[in-house]
């Protein structure tokens, strides 16, 4: 596998109602803005991440997320506003398996900017930048009542495997199986 350019990431899109943008790595110096993200969380949304009520976002967790190790890791995040003193409205990133070529997928996007597509499109951004980097494909886990990022994973190209365990969807997102036009994009697979 080959190690993700930071420059592949850069990139500008138009969503609905004409908001912009821009997408580019995490950097350490995005913690204060990401700490701001995760404040402006409803609980809900705060649960729908993180499985659990987490109620403080100290700085050595916060550490640990915006200083990622970019041969397992790959964050993007998404900004409004001027460049330089923009606010991070979206994070969203793939860890790779241990040992071997699949990657956990995870996405926020602040509620204010939800429904725009911005979840779709970094979800596409981030499969794209898989498959340059040699991977086979996603892994995730959504709480049963997260439809919004169900939602998320329909609107894609890829075909996703669904199993319901204990609450969760297990999703498994190969990316050498295409979805098919008579199923769909999302199949459930039982066991």
């Amino acid at each position: 596998m080959r190690e993700p350019f930071l420059f592949d990431l850069a990139v500008t899109h138009q969503f609905k109602g004409g908001t912009e943008v821009r997408f580019r790595g995490i950097r350490p110096s995005d913690e204060e803005e990401m700490r701001r993200l995760f404040y402006r969380f409803s609980n809900e949304s705060v649960y729908y991440r993180y499985f659990s009520t987490v109620r403080t976002m100290p700085h050595a967790r916060m550490q640990s997320y915006v200083n990622v190790d970019w041969r397992n890791t790959l964050s993007v995040v998404g900004l409004v506003g001027e460049p330089g003193r923009g606010h991070i409205i979206a994070e969203a990133r793939y860890i790779i398996e241990p040992d071997r070529p699949w990657a956990e997928i995870v996405f926020v996007v602040d509620e204010a900017y939800q429904g725009l597509g911005i979840g779709t499109f970094l979800y596409g951004m981030l499969a794209r930048l898989a498959k340059e980097q040699g991977l086979k494909g996603f892994l995730a886990q959504v709480l049963f009542s997260n439809i919004g990022m169900m939602k998320v994973f329909r609107r894609g190209d890829l075909l996703v495997k669904v199993r319901l365990e204990g609450g969760e969807y297990e999703l498994t997102i190969p990316f050498d199986e295409p979805p098919s036009p008579s199923v769909g994009n999302v199949i459930r697979v039982d066991g």
